[in-house]
């Protein structure tokens, strides 16, 4: 039997009874917790005996709050208190056990109402502890039993599978393997036959030292924070389906990031390459080596700043004309087409280098074939994302260009970090450069006042000596490039001989 956050056992054996005071009364009260003693050394009857005690602490809280607790005195709120959860005096449901030569176990209990019947079946439904529940709950004690009778009751274990299921078809294979870890721990720890509505704050923070004390970082504690306690999370489908009270998220807001550690995870973070490492990355005699979608991907990379898996998902639709500008357009509206944030939906006028190196040929070459998306050889069901390849072949890349560069995390997410960068470093707005990459500004007057920058002031800047994404300039060789991205014909891998017919 798991024994109730409220309940403590002396070094006598006896057990006694913890209250919360709610907020809002513990100054007229005087104290933020108000304790008891049970006078029983047995776990269940000490439940049930509480029960009674939680049952007129709350009628005691919610008369205090009927009468206008300003017009109180301490006085007077400690007699309520007192003649509410005293006056009938603790009754004693006393109870009976025997064990049996075969080690059965009996039990009786002193009954002598319906009120007494009420609480003994109460008791009796151990993963059903209503005041558990209320001494944690955001809510005040005279909502509570209103918000209760509308949970529908469900173990742990199966609230996990619900959950589960409501995030096939819209998760990535990989991140659902993720969150089933974060949840699978969460039941494990806390049992899977545990009600989910009787699951406290209390208990999410004991879960999450458990697994610190077990040696997990800040970083993994997060982001189980985030699948549990997070949107979307457990927690948050639990409550829109009714399984668990509105309100108060108990998994949410346990584990943040120290001063020192934002400071690490900074330094640790992936690396801007600097100009000559862009240089060393697209010389065409290295680039030769990437397979011709990987090239396209690269480059597309380097002049939007997109994302890998943004990269990856496009479709040939997504390559529009808007006001007599090619643009690339990042949408979800295809199937299998994710974003990973409201701002990442975005349009992005293409960069004039990028329509030297060939842009709008091989789309249209690939239009014309009937191709629906603009790597058809990628799959758009992968298991890792739609970008994974993307990520792979780029790193093999780096890893032969940069072998003997300075220590450092570095992939195709740095092209990413190096497009800001160059950004800012020309003087590009910081509003401008966030609707070009889908960053979001934390700020309500960038977002509630602010508009979208037309195509045209995206790329050429909003105005007269504002520059826009055309001040990109990364002095690469564009005509060698274009060789290289509009040739079709198969490159031998590196290592390898090529093979001449004789």
């Amino acid at each position: 039997m798991r024994i109730p956050h409220h309940l403590v056992r002396s070094p006598s054996g006896l057990w006694s009874f913890r209250q919360r005071v709610p907020t809002d009364l513990q100054d007229l009260v005087g104290r933020r917790l108000l304790k008891r003693t049970l006078r029983t050394n047995d776990l269940s009857e000490a439940r049930l005996r509480a029960l009674v005690l939680a049952s007129r602490y709350a009628q005691a809280f919610s008369t205090l709050r009927d009468r206008r607790m300003d017009k109180l005195g301490k006085k007077e709120a400690d007699e309520l208190i007192a003649r509410l959860t005293q006056a009938e005096g603790l009754k004693d449901l006393t109870l009976h056990r025997t064990r049996a030569p075969d080690g059965t176990v009996s039990e009786r209990w002193q009954i002598d109402s319906d009120e007494d019947l009420r609480l003994f079946q109460q008791a009796q439904r151990q993963s059903n502890d209503p005041l558990l529940d209320a001494v944690n709950s955001p809510l005040s004690p005279r909502d509570f039993s209103a918000a209760r009778a509308k949970i529908t009751p469900i173990t742990l274990a199966d609230a996990r599978d619900g959950w589960l299921a409501s995030l096939q078809g819209s998760t990535l294979p990989k991140t659902l393997v993720i969150k089933k870890t974060a949840v699978e721990a969460l039941v494990r720890f806390l049992g899977s036959k545990t009600k989910l509505h009787t699951v406290t704050r209390t208990d999410l923070a004991r879960w999450y030292q458990h697994m610190r004390d077990e040696g997990a970082s800040t970083p993994t504690l997060t982001n189980k924070q985030s699948y549990v306690g997070g949107k979307g999370g457990f927690f948050e489908w639990a409550q829109a389906s009714g399984y668990y009270p509105k309100g108060d998220n108990p998994a949410a807001g346990h584990v943040s990031y120290s001063i020192r550690e934002k400071r690490a995870r900074k330094k640790f973070g992936f690396k801007a390459y600097d100009a000559h490492q862009v240089q060393a990355l697209f010389a065409p005699a290295a680039f030769e080596a990437l397979a011709l979608s990987a090239r396209w991907a690269a480059v597309i990379g380097l002049y939007t700043g997109a994302r890998a898996s943004e990269v990856g998902q496009l479709l040939v639709a997504d390559v529009i004309e808007e006001d007599g500008l090619l643009c690339i357009k990042v949408s979800d509206d295809g199937e299998h087409q994710k974003v990973k944030t409201e701002v990442s939906l975005r349009t992005v006028p293409v960069h004039p280098d990028l329509l030297s190196l060939g842009f709008r040929e091989w789309v249209d070459g690939l239009r014309a074939a009937g191709a629906e998306r603009l790597f058809p050889a990628a799959r758009a069901d992968a298991k890792n994302g739609q970008g994974n390849w993307i990520t792979k072949a780029f790193g093999r890349h780096l890893e032969l260009v940069g072998k003997n560069w300075p220590a450092g995390k570095r992939g195709f997410h740095s092209l990413r970090k190096t497009v800001i960068q160059s950004l800012q470093g020309a003087g590009v707005p910081s509003e401008l450069r966030a609707q070009l990459v889908g960053h979001e500004l934390d700020d309500e007057h960038h977002s509630t006042y602010s508009r979208d920058f037309t195509v045209r002031e995206k790329l050429h800047g909003p105005g007269p000596t504002t520059p826009g994404l055309d001040a990109l300039n990364f002095g690469l060789n564009l005509p060698a490039l274009a060789q290289l991205l509009l040739d079709t014909a198969p490159k031998p891998r590196a290592g390898r001989k090529r093979l001449v017919n004789s």
